[in-house]
C-alpha cells in the first residue's frame, strides 16, 4: 500500500510539474495575435501598442508586449534578415576600449538606425542604454531599459528552451543570440536549423546551469523566407 501510494504521488508530482510548466508559458498564438492587431476597438491594436512601446510606458502588460513582438511579422517593415551596414559599424565602436564623445554619438545614431529597421534589436537597446548610462539621462535609460523588457519578456515567455518541443520563439534569428545574456548563457559557437521543425539550437559555453544547448522556433523567419523564393536567414 505505501508503495502504491508512493507511486501515486510521484505521478502527482510530476503532473502538477508539467501544468505549473504550461502555466508559466505558452507559445505564440499567431492566429489570435494577428487578428487582434488588425482590429481598431482592439487592446490589442498594433498601432496603440507601438506607440505605447515607443514611450516606454511601464504600464505595458506581458500579453501586450507579446502582441507588439510577434505582431511585427505582419507588418509591412518586417524583415527577419539582419541587412544594415549600421551592424558593423555599431560593433566596430563598441570594440573600443574606452569612447570618447564623438563615439556615443555615433553609438546612439548608429543604434536609431538599426531601431528603425527593427525596433526590437536588443543589441542596439543595449547599446543605448550604456550611453545614457555613462551620460547620467535617467529619463532616456529608463524608457529604453523598460523597451528591453518588453522584448525580453516576450520571448522568454513563449518556452524554457531545453528542447525542440518547448523551444524560445523569436522573429528574428539575430533575437537568438542577443537574448541569450539574459538568460545566463554565452554562445558556444554552433548552431544548426532543424528545417522540418522550423527549430534552430545553439550550443553554449559552460555555464552554472549545465545546460548545453537552447532551442529557438524560428518559424516567421523560415515562412517569410520561403515566401520569397529562399535564401539567407
Amino acid at each position: 500500500m505505501r508503495k502504491l501510494l508512493s507511486i501515486f504521488t510521484l505521478i502527482a508530482a510530476v503532473a502538477f510539474s508539467a501544468h505549473a510548466q504550461e502555466e508559466f508559458f505558452s507559445a505564440p498564438d499567431f492566429a489570435r495575435i494577428e487578428r487582434n492587431i488588425k482590429e481598431p476597438a482592439s487592446t490589442y491594436y498594433y498601432p496603440k501598442l507601438m506607440e505605447k512601446y515607443m514611450a516606454g510606458d511601464e504600464k505595458m502588460t506581458l500579453e501586450e508586449g507579446r502582441h507588439l513582438y510577434f505582431g511585427f511579422i505582419y507588418q509591412p517593415q518586417y524583415m527577419p534578415v539582419d541587412t544594415s551596414s549600421y551592424n558593423n559599424k555599431l560593433a566596430e565602436v563598441l570594440s573600443k576600449k574606452s569612447f570618447s564623445t564623438t563615439d556615443y554619438a555615433n553609438i546612439l545614431e548608429y543604434s536609431n538606425a538599426l531601431l528603425l529597421e527593427d525596433p526590437f534589436n536588443l543589441r542596439a537597446l543595449n547599446a543605448k542604454l550604456l550611453v545614457y548610462a555613462q551620460q547620467n539621462n535617467t529619463e532616456e535609460y529608463k524608457k529604453v531599459a523598460q523597451q528591453r523588457r518588453v522584448v525580453q519578456n516576450a520571448i522568454a515567455g513563449t518556452g524554457d528552451g531545453m528542447s525542440d518541443k518547448t523551444p524560445f520563439y523569436v522573429i528574428k534569428v539575430a533575437h537568438e543570440y542577443d537574448i541569450l545574456p539574459f538568460l545566463g548563457y554565452n554562445f558556444g559557437g554552433n548552431d544548426k536549423i532543424l528545417s522540418s521543425k522550423k527549430i534552430n539550437y545553439l550550443t553554449l559555453g559552460e555555464n552554472r546551469f549545465g545546460v548545453e544547448r537552447v532551442y529557438f522556433n524560428i518559424a516567421p523567419v523560415i515562412d517569410h523566407v520561403s515566401s520569397r523564393g529562399g535564401g539567407k536567414m
